[in-house]
């Protein structure tokens, strides 16, 4: 079986991490992944390319015609070319409404999608097959036309693990001492992550007095901003309390590093596999410590939440002080959250759960289905072709929406 994965971006992200290790595991299921993405998204420093280089994964990058008919057109002749027998469209936005109009034209090859954001908005088509990561979605969406199945973002038990050794060396490298530290493993975007590690680099302040410190793994947008926010702390502080480090193809040893992790989605389920204590962080700065009583609400939801709270870092701090006090209660979450991991979220499990679904999915798209959702497509045209004339009140013609 040949399966199209259409990334949305080459970037160092959770979606396309997954996508690369499903395409490395499926290898032995009988399934072959041709993974694409846009090429103008792959930094030149360190991208999505150099973590699929450590899978033997093979990328495909192309630039994307200008428009989405000619994107529509380019996408199709992708698929005709590689013989597919299904295209995935990995991520909410970019590629899905080129592959509808595109590929899967008329039913005439089978699309699905994965959406691993915490909402599915109404440009997702209905129709279609679609994986969500998140168990509360899937309950919200069980009564969705098309097939909706939950295939939680892996993690491969067998490379992430403890590794007291790797932890140390990679404190030795960086110059990160014996004291007591959290770390952060994340893209650093100012969509969604960038409040929760503000909020985790402001409560160094009042940890400092404990010895602890904090490093931050990861790049993006909000690195320059973030990385004032750091030299402030260290200004008040009067040393290097907060380190940000860069993006890591490889980023095993940060996890392993840290005596507390914190972080949301993806990043969370992986600090579980490495035995770390987890403080889960949703977008907002909210703060909540996994361990038993809290473990099935938060992996509900992803780890993740929406919830702004009045005092983000007291939170944080309130949470954190204690657990950096006792390292018998670090070692027994620890242990938990690795056996946590195990059962929920393996990837060896996930990507049997995969591909059952890719074979599901090649008989599950027919003809009527892409018709089902053409109307809603011709919604989207029509409100578009309206902007575009200046028929919608405060739009002028010919202006850029």
């Amino acid at each position: 079986m040949r399966v199209l994965v259409i990334l949305n971006s080459l970037e160092l992200g959770g979606t396309q991490i997954n996508a690369v290790d499903f395409a490395w595991r499926l290898r032995e299921r009988g399934i072959e992944s041709i993974l694409i993405g846009p090429r103008a998204t792959a930094d030149d420093a360190l991208s999505l390319l150099d973590y699929a280089r450590t899978r033997a994964v093979a990328i495909e990058s192309f630039a994307p015609a200008d428009g989405m008919s000619a994107q529509a057109r380019q996408l199709r002749r992708i698929a005709d070319e590689h013989d597919v027998d299904l295209v995935h469209v990995c991520g909410m936005w970019g590629s899905a409404r080129p592959t509808y109009w595109g590929p899967a034209i008329f039913g005439r090859r089978p699309w699905a999608q994965t959406v691993y954001e915490m909402s599915v908005t109404s440009v997702v088509h209905r129709h279609m097959p679609l994986i969500v990561g998140t168990e509360y979605l899937a309950e919200e969406l069980d009564g969705r036309p098309g097939r909706t199945v939950l295939i939680s973002p892996p993690v491969d038990l067998e490379a992430d693990m403890p590794d007291a050794a790797a932890g140390q060396r990679f404190r030795a490298a960086n110059g990160l001492g014996d004291g007591p530290l959290l770390g952060i493993v994340s893209r650093l975007d100012s969509r969604m992550k960038a409040t929760a590690i503000a909020t985790a680099i402001d409560a160094v302040r009042p940890l400092a007095a404990v010895g602890a410190g904090l490093y931050v793994v990861g790049g993006g947008d909000a690195e320059a901003a973030l990385g004032a926010r750091a030299d402030a702390v260290n200004h008040d502080l009067g040393y290097e309390a907060v380190r940000l480090l860069g993006p890591r193809a490889d980023p095993r040893p940060a996890y392993a590093a840290a005596d507390i992790m914190l972080g949301m989605g993806g990043s969370a389920a992986r600090s579980l596999a490495f035995a770390r204590p987890l403080i889960v962080h949703g977008e907002a700065g909210w703060s909540c410590l996994f361990e038993e009583r809290s473990a099935a609400m938060l992996a509900r939801s992803s780890f993740w939440s929406a919830d702004r709270p009045e005092r983000p870092v007291e939170d944080l701090v309130r949470i954190a002080e204690p657990l950096l006090a006792d390292p018998a209660r670090r070692a027994a979450l620890g242990a938990f959250g690795r056996r946590f991991a195990q059962e929920r979220f393996g990837l060896d499990a996930m990507s049997d759960r995969l591909a059952a679904f890719y074979r599901d999915a090649v008989g599950a798209y027919h003809a009527r289905d892409w018709l089902c959702d053409l109307p809603r497509e011709g919604r989207r045209v029509e409100g578009m072709l309206r902007r575009r004339l200046g028929l919608v009140p405060g739009v002028a013609a010919g202006s850029r929406t």
